[in-house]
């Protein structure tokens, strides 16, 4: 793909904390991004919450803003540095959440930002679980059984339908935070879940 001469700046939304087991990947992903960007000789803004991280070094982008991960600070960043694009993607779950939020509220069209990697629509229908499903099952592309539910009790309800195991999974997130594999129905029971998406398990192949 031939290079996009529109864009020339470029806000990059960092991954926040690092735990055990979680982000790390998303400083890495962010890090090469930055690396990539500023090869193709683009202006890099970087903002991320946590100073102790590879996507910090004073090397990776042109500014760096160590603030919190807020729709508030995002937006008073990109009012200062006036950004003609944004990068949330490898930014894990809160950089797509931010992202998000400022597409509806109109703020990134207001300010003629424009959104790279997936699109809004791309995101929305990789978050919504029923939206995906609709997705798969208008191109015949065959689903695991799920529904969507807002009561533990309509998630009893829908394992006995389906059977035992169950993945159990909160909607409008792309990560396996509060994910549960369930053997047991007490195990549905004892999670007081809202708005839940249920997804039968793949057999076991030996």
């Amino acid at each position: 793909m031939p290079k996009n001469k529109n864009i020339k700046k470029v806000l990059v939304i960092g991954s926040g904390p690092i735990i055990i087991g979680q982000a790390a990947e998303f400083d890495y992903a962010g890090t090469q991004a930055c690396v990539e960007l500023k090869k193709e000789g683009l202006e890099v803004v970087l903002v991320n919450s946590n100073p102790a991280t590879i996507m910090t070094d004073k090397n990776m982008a042109d500014k760096i803003y160590i603030e919190p991960l807020t729709v508030k600070t995002i937006k008073k960043i990109i009012e200062k540095e006036k950004p003609d694009s944004i990068l949330p993607n490898l930014g894990g779950q809160t950089g797509l959440n931010i992202a998000m939020e400022l597409e509806e509220q109109g703020f990134l069209k207001e300010n003629k930002v424009r959104l790279l990697g997936t699109s809004p629509e791309g995101i929305k229908n990789a978050e919504d679980r029923q939206a995906f499903k609709d997705m798969m099952e208008s191109i015949n592309e065959p689903c695991i059984a799920s529904k969507v539910v807002n009561t533990v009790e309509d998630a009893v309800s829908f394992s006995r339908e389906i059977g035992l195991p169950v993945i159990v999974r909160p909607a409008y997130t792309l990560r396996r935070n509060r994910r549960r594999n369930c053997l047991y129905r007490r195990t549905i029971e004892r999670n007081k879940f809202t708005r839940i998406t249920f997804i039968k398990s793949m057999p076991s192949i030996n």
